[in-house]
């Protein structure tokens, strides 16, 4: 980058991948970059939302309508969830889009993309706050996959 970039500043996705290259050691890039680097994982960013939101692990995992165990271990940060579990979460917790969009991409599990027909179905339902049951029967109506 031409010029040397404060901390604070925040970069497009370019910038960032321009900064790796132009970087002369991955220490100086990771200074440069600064809080444009998530250093949170999912688990953690779940219990962020748990606490922000009231709600407790016990009931957002039966809300998901997840295995007990499988929900305490994803909120353990001792699994890690597939898409779908974290879409079941984001549902049962109500989370808007942006939330629903940061945690996925948090977790690397690919974030919703509007000319996929499933994801479209998914970004409606959580949009229009439906919970997990008519989202899943959002799904099952228009002959997609149901978060499973």
């Amino acid at each position: 980058m031409d010029q040397k970039c404060e901390k604070s500043d925040v970069f497009s996705t370019d910038e960032l991948f321009e900064l790796t290259q132009s970087s002369r050691s991955l220490e100086t890039f990771y200074e440069d970059a600064g809080e444009n680097l998530s250093g949170i994982r999912a688990y953690e960013y779940l219990a962020k939302l748990l606490d922000e939101r009231n709600l407790t692990k016990q009931a957002v995992i039966e809300a998901a309508n997840l295995e007990r165990s499988t929900g305490y271990l994803i909120f353990s940060g001792q699994r890690n969830p597939k898409r779908d579990s974290l879409l079941r979460i984001a549902l049962a917790m109500q989370l808007s889009l942006k939330q629903t969009q940061r945690l996925l991409k948090i977790a690397q599990r690919g974030e919703l993309y509007p000319k996929n027909r499933r994801d479209a179905a998914i970004i409606y339902g959580i949009h229009h706050r439906l919970d997990l049951i008519e989202v899943e029967m959002l799904l099952d109506g228009i002959g997609e996959k149901l978060l499973t």
